[in-house]
């Protein structure tokens, strides 16, 4: 337990710690009471009641023992509240001094804050004329970077957040480069790739930058984008910043999506077709018949999993389009280079009529995973015709369609999203309508775990049912119907404690 965790345990919770008489709590029970605290503070947060959520946290702070989440939450409560009182006349001083007391407590920490910039990049197709790409994250995103808690220090990385705090983003990008991502912390890794995005747009705005630079920029982001986890506005402005420097490098607007179905030559010699499949391998022809070879398998597999074996061949069939890199995958379909794939699927009356997946060659994980990942989506197009299922449960199909290891990597991840509190109640994980911009790890971990859990209570085709029954019933309904659970409320509880029981520990 760090230092500003004693003092403000033995500030807060010193009368809970006197009362000897009361009975020894588990350890479980105990991660079990943090969580549904943890739990009814963020409702409550939502709902604009921070006097509750702390109400609600301080009561259980003795089962804290410096866990992280529960008390960044409680940071948060400390600072609504304080804002709350401050901007409601006439103000409750002894409150106020009171609230302030206890967050100064909790800071225990350095906090570095990016500078307020300026708006999002602008591509300029006229670099005589156009505006400037300018800085690269919304003033409405602040991002944070916090220095080591009390401990051996770590040479260099005090005197990065120093450069980054002094909006010297050269010298605090050649700092954070020195030590590597493996020796930083997610906020630290999205503040070196804010440095290095940063730099990159400040070069391709120079008159001097020419299209062999504008390239290298493109790689520099690209390179950059990957160190961002968690921070999906930081992530969605570093693409612009890609899609400029690529658009400048080849000296053409950004290529629009193609449409399903375009570059499509079904009599090339480039192309290698099976019953269902027709993959487009740019003159890989070894790589393009195991490709298909593996579609095959996989379609054959993911149907019988989910609801039984396929009804004959696709009509139309797939298309299956490689590009050789992420740079020619982004130039030929739009989408950011830091992706490995993507699925269509165009419906008629509620039927395909076309069917396309666009993968990049150079992805290591290609057959293991992205393949199937993919291919489930377009899978789920044929068994969810009229509608689709909810978010949550297409990624989570979908991921469960890759290799072992790589479910495990979310099942490893889990525990971590929970201590930090990056994971939502399930009732707003069930009513999400799209996939999130914010705790992107924790939408896809939870709806993973999810997934499994309920599958384990009935098996993968009843799991099918459940999600048609939630669209005809209701998912209350469907629920009930499937799996004798009464509520949300009820799931959760059973989902938590099946699932999250070692993952807050």
């Amino acid at each position: 337990m760090d230092r500003f965790t004693l003092v403000i345990l033995s500030t807060l919770v010193m009368p809970l710690v006197l009362q000897a008489t009361e009975p020894e709590v588990s350890p479980v029970e105990k991660q079990l009471a943090i969580q549904a605290a943890m739990v009814s503070a963020r409702q409550a947060l939502d709902r604009h009641h921070p006097a509750e959520a702390i109400a609600v946290l301080e009561e259980k702070l003795a089962y804290a023992d410096g866990h992280k989440a529960f008390l960044n939450l409680l940071r948060e409560a400390y600072r609504a509240e304080i804002r709350q009182l401050e901007q409601s006349p006439p103000t409750n001083a002894q409150r106020l001094a009171h609230m302030k007391r206890k967050l100064a407590l909790l800071e225990g920490s350095e906090t570095v804050s990016l500078p307020a910039p300026s708006p999002a990049p602008v591509v300029p197709s006229s670099p005589d004329t156009a505006p400037p790409v300018g800085s690269v994250v919304p003033a409405s995103t602040p991002l944070a970077i916090t220095s080591p808690s009390p401990g051996p220090s770590r040479p260099g990385l005090d005197e990065a957040i120093a450069a980054f705090n002094q909006q010297n983003f050269a010298q605090a990008e050649k700092l954070f480069a020195q030590l590597g991502a493996a020796k930083l912390s997610t906020q630290q890794k999205s503040a070196w790739a804010y440095c290095r995005i940063k730099l990159a747009a400040d070069r391709l705005n120079s008159p001097s930058c020419d299209a062999p630079t504008a390239a290298a920029l493109a790689d520099e982001v690209a390179a950059a984008l990957e160190l961002i986890t968690d921070n999906a506005k930081l992530l969605a402005v570093g693409r612009d910043v890609l899609q400029a420097a690529q658009t400048k490098a080849h000296g053409a607007k950004p290529a629009s999506p193609r449409p399903v179905g375009s570059s499509i030559h079904p009599g090339s010699s480039d192309v290698y077709e099976t019953a269902s499949f027709r993959v487009h391998h740019g003159g890989r022809p070894e790589l393009g018949e195991q490709l298909a070879k593996a579609a095959e398998a996989n379609r054959q597999r993911i149907f019988e999993r989910w609801s039984g074996p396929p009804g004959g061949a696709w009509e139309p069939k797939c298309d299956i389009v490689l590009h050789t890199d992420a740079a020619a995958y982004a130039r030929a379909t739009g989408q950011p280079a830091v992706l490995t794939g993507h699925a269509t699927v165009k419906l008629v009356n509620h039927r395909p009529t076309e069917r396309r997946i666009d993968l990049r060659a150079d992805d290591d994980a290609l057959l293991a995973n992205t393949l199937p990942r993919q291919l489930t989506h377009v899978i789920l197009a044929d068994l969810f015709p009229t509608s689709p299922p909810p978010k949550w449960a297409m990624e989570g199909m979908a991921i469960l369609a890759g290799s072992p290891e790589e479910i495990r990597r979310y099942h490893q991840t889990l525990p971590r999203c929970a201590r930090e509190n990056e994971l939502r109640s399930l009732a707003a994980l069930l009513e999400l309508k799209d996939i999130p911009t914010e705790g992107i790890t924790g939408f896809y971990c939870q709806s993973v775990s999810l997934t499994e859990y309920l599958i384990g209570r009935g098996g993968e085709r009843n799991f099918k049912i459940f999600l048609n029954d939630a669209q005809r019933y209701g998912l209350l309904q469907a629920l009930k119907r499937q799996y004798g659970i009464d509520n949300i409320a009820a799931l959760e509880q059973a989902w938590k404690r099946e699932c999250l029981q070692l993952a807050t520990r």
